[in-house]
């Protein structure tokens, strides 16, 4: 409650886009079981995600984030598109 939905944000680091990834899921209303559920994937590997660590592997979180309907962008800093 009281997060801003997520739209368009830029990540530096796991920590931001895993904090991006929770606020997402919480929007839905999915638990993490939920979310692990419906990616194939543990709750413990979801929760890694989510607080960032770097075990998870990109394929993991690509994954989850495309379960959150989350498309992830790659663009080049110092580059107009």
């Amino acid at each position: 409650e009281g997060e801003m939905p997520l739209v368009h944000e830029r990540f530096v680091s796991a920590e931001q886009l895993g904090a991006a990834l929770r606020r997402r899921r919480r929007e839905l209303g999915y638990t993490q079981q939920t979310a692990a559920d419906l990616c194939n994937h543990s709750v413990r590997v979801i929760s890694e995600i989510e607080r960032g660590r770097p075990t998870a592997g990109i394929g993991v979180i690509l994954d989850y984030a495309l379960t959150l309907g989350v498309d992830m962008e790659l663009s080049v800093r110092g580059r107009s598109s």
